[in-house]
This record gives structure tokens, C-alpha cells and sequence, in this order.
């Protein structure tokens, strides 16, 4: 009997959900999206807490820094990363040439085994809850990236998102900075 070939690391084996990590694929993703079309798109966000990158490198930078750096290590192939992980609590955590921090988990998809995203308050993130992030998305695309007035932001969370009102605009300093992040760049 022959012994299966172990493939090498590369990055087909990252399970990287952009929508919720990327400030550059976000943005992208934003062309094409209308109003009618963006509930839909918004569900793969959740309705829990991410961090978002917004550093200079893009996915293939990511992706590649990511796997030179655990070949590097000697974890070049499933097996070996996953006995890593768990020798190592779960989890790994490594920082890429702009100072940013990931954190590298077991991927669950079928030869997606390394689940990135960046590390909570890392350098280049932001922190967001996953209504903060529709939000300010919705507002981009409905209203062209323009800070809303409370009557329109919160036509736009219930009619839109299905989200509850807010009281008043100064509950929104997040939002503002969630928007201003996501409109530089």
C-alpha cells in the first residue's frame, strides 16, 4: 500500500472570512452591493464582536506571510499544524511585517485547516460589534458613506438591518469611527 502524499502548505489551506477581518475586501465587496441586495450580504456577519485589519497588506500578502511563516516552523502540512495546535493550547498567535498580530486556529472546512483572523487589539485593527459593522455598511451604501441624522440612521437599523433604534447621535462615536475606518484607505 502507498503512502498518501502530504501536500504542502499553501494558501488554499487558509479559512479567512474577509467580510468579518479585511478593511481592503470590505470595500471592494461595497461596488457592487445595493440597497435592496446588502440584508442578505450582512448575514454572514453574525451578531458577535471581530476585528478588522486595515493595514496596508491584502490578502495575498496575508496569506503568503502566513504560510512562509509556519513552514518556516516546520508545520508544513495538516497533520503537523494541527498536532501544534494542539500542543500549544488551540491556538497560535504570530505577527506579520507591519507589526500586526493573527491568530491561527483549527479551520473546520474540508482542506481548510487554518482558520486566520487578526488578533483582538492588534496593531492595524479595530475592534467592532457585528451591528456597529451592518450599520455602518448599510450607511455607506444607502447613503453614499454621509453621517446620517438619528431619523434616518434609525430608519435605516429597523427598516433595513432589523436592528433596534438608538436614542441619540452621541451613542454613535463607534459608528462615526467604524465608517471613518472603513472609508479610508
Amino acid at each position: 500500500m502507498m503512502n498518501p502524499v502530504r501536500q504542502a502548505m499553501n494558501a488554499d489551506n487558509i479559512l479567512f472570512n474577509a467580510l468579518k477581518h479585511h478593511r481592503g475586501f470590505i470595500r471592494r465587496q461595497l461596488t457592487d452591493v445595493t440597497e435592496q441586495t446588502l440584508p442578505e450580504r450582512l448575514k454572514v456577519l453574525g451578531n458577535s464582536q471581530m476585528d478588522i485589519y486595515y493595514g496596508l497588506l491584502d490578502l495575498p500578502d496575508i496569506f503568503r506571510e502566513v504560510t512562509d511563516q509556519l513552514i518556516a516552523a516546520g508545520l508544513s502540512d495538516e497533520a503537523g499544524y494541527l498536532q501544534h495546535l494542539k500542543d500549544h493550547g488551540g491556538y497560535i498567535e504570530i505577527t506579520l511585517s507591519d507589526s500586526s498580530r493573527w491568530i491561527l486556529l483549527h479551520g473546520i472546512e474540508p482542506g481548510r485547516y487554518v482558520h486566520l483572523h487578526p488578533a483582538r487589539y492588534s496593531p492595524h485593527s479595530i475592534r467592532v460589534k457585528a451591528t456597529v459593522l451592518k450599520t455602518a455598511l448599510a450607511c455607506m451604501v444607502i447613503l453614499e458613506g454621509r453621517q446620517p441624522d438619528l431619523a434616518v440612521l434609525n430608519h435605516i437599523r429597523q427598516s433595513v438591518l432589523e436592528l433596534s433604534p438608538v436614542k441619540d447621535l452621541e451613542q454613535c462615536e463607534h459608528l462615526w469611527k467604524v465608517m471613518k475606518m472603513l472609508e479610508a484607505g
